[in-house]
């Protein structure tokens, strides 16, 4: 599943936009939309991937 969403996404961050392809430093996440700890399924649709910096700032907001 980790793999369809980075495709979907084509392999960059969705909030900044970084890519390893641009940056071999950047780390891909794939992260929950709706946090999974607030009732976020881990479905597709409720999935994106996120650089690890953009993740980790995200936190359990929502």
């Amino acid at each position: 599943m980790r793999f369809l969403v980075m495709k979907r996404d084509n392999f960059k961050c969705c909030l900044c936009g970084a890519s390893p392809a641009k940056d071999p430093s950047v780390v891909l996440h794939v992260d929950h939309i709706i946090p999974w700890s607030k009732g976020g399924e881990t479905v597709i649709e409720n999935l994106q991937t996120l650089c690890s910096n953009c993740n980790l700032g995200k936190g359990n907001m929502m």
